[in-house]
């Protein structure tokens, strides 16, 4: 049985009408069966932010009668977002909960399944973060690598179990230390000797932690263990020479993604700047180098100054790393416009100059009106 995750089919689902195939959790267990009544828009909802799947056999099935058989366009990626995430904030804190890894194993396939279709939106949530909510940084974190991974693995081809372990992996990765982050980012600082005891431990603890709620995948499990080990040893939390491939490209999203965060009075860093020093500093590994470019130079959600004077947000990537399609947000007075002007920074007059600075956003962003289809040039 092929489980297709359920937010991909959101336009077979009508409040109101019968259900065209059955929806069924992780592991293929049978939730609803076909036939039975949706009976509001509410429960509709609640039912494409579960996280669950259908078989791909009953939605041929369905799509033979006539269904859309994709996600509708007036899907709201970002309330699923939100959704997901404020479903995580829960899930992740009750790893001893009898239904964890099943659920987490939905979280995976739900962010995977977003990549083919909604790559630049994911991107443009992650550098969009307001990292202020220091106390959010934990789970937040977990959940910017998760997506991130789910990215890179797609680019890099790698089979779709090998994706979900990953994935798997970057949410469960710091399962005994989610709050504590939340604190350090707050309070920055040096570590104090209880808390660098924690962070030292804390992947054997997650590993623990995902064996006694039973995982058994020996991939997710590895990388887990080593996402702090770094090639040539120096890492911990057993100074691995070679740590595990999976690991690598765990550890190399989780360092990109911390460098753009701000914490204790520590500013985050511009996309740019962080992904020169990735690449850097792992000294040009390959997984860095493919992140960096899946990035591009400015990814969805770096604030930019074009030729024209306008301030702009990048929206979606471009045919090159520097040449993203943008939204102009204000004019070349500063100036907000009244709705956002899509314009494509490789035409000469519309340039990227150089990076806006937040602080000089005078309009508030509204992601749903940056990917309205209606402002698309």
């Amino acid at each position: 049985m092929k489980l297709v995750p359920i937010l991909q089919v959101g336009g077979h689902i009508k409040a109101g009408a019968a259900l065209p195939f059955g929806v069924r959790d992780a592991e293929g267990k049978l939730l609803l069966a076909k036939g039975q009544i949706v009976p509001s828009e509410q429960m509709r909802e609640a039912l494409l932010n579960r996280g669950v799947f259908v078989d791909m056999d009953e939605l041929r099935d369905a799509s033979a009668r006539g269904a859309d058989g994709g996600v509708a366009a007036g899907e709201d990626f970002f309330g699923r977002w939100e959704g997901l995430q404020t479903r995580l904030s829960t899930l992740l804190r009750a790893p001893q909960e009898p239904l964890f890894l099943p659920r987490v194993k939905e979280c995976a396939a739900q962010l995977i399944g977003w990549v083919e279709r909604f790559t630049d939106q994911m991107l443009f949530v992650v550098v969009q973060h307001d990292h202020s909510r220091h106390e959010v940084y934990g789970l937040a974190h977990l959940l910017h690598t998760a997506a991130v991974c789910a990215v890179v693995s797609r680019r890099l081809g790698w089979a779709p179990e090998r994706q979900r372990s990953l994935v798997g992996a970057a949410l469960t990765m710091n399962l005994s230390i989610i709050d504590l982050q939340g604190r350090l980012a707050s309070r920055g600082g040096k570590l104090q000797p209880p808390q660098r005891a924690a962070i030292n431990r804390h992947p054997d603890e997650a590993v623990a932690w995902l064996r006694n709620a039973g995982l058994d995948d020996a991939e997710w499990l590895s990388a887990v263990a080593q996402h702090h080990e770094q090639p040539g040893g120096g890492g911990y939390p057993q100074g691995l020479a070679e740590p595990c491939e999976t690991a690598q490209l765990l550890r190399l999203a989780d360092i990109f993604l911390a460098k753009l965060a701000s914490r204790g009075g520590r500013a985050g860093l511009p996309a740019p700047q962080a992904a020169k020093l990735l690449y850097t500093g792992s000294n040009g590994h390959p997984f860095a180098a493919l992140l960096v470019k899946e990035f591009g130079m400015f990814p969805p959600g770096t604030l930019v100054k074009l030729a024209s004077g306008e301030t702009a947000v990048a929206v979606r990537r471009g045919a090159s790393g520097s040449t993203p399609l943008v939204s102009a947000v204000m004019n070349r007075h500063g100036d907000p416009l009244g709705a956002p002007v899509r314009r494509d920074s490789a035409q000469a007059e519309y340039a990227i100059t150089g990076l806006a600075a937040p602080q000089t956003l005078r309009v508030k962003l509204s992601p749903h009106q940056l990917f309205d289809r209606r402002y698309e040039a």
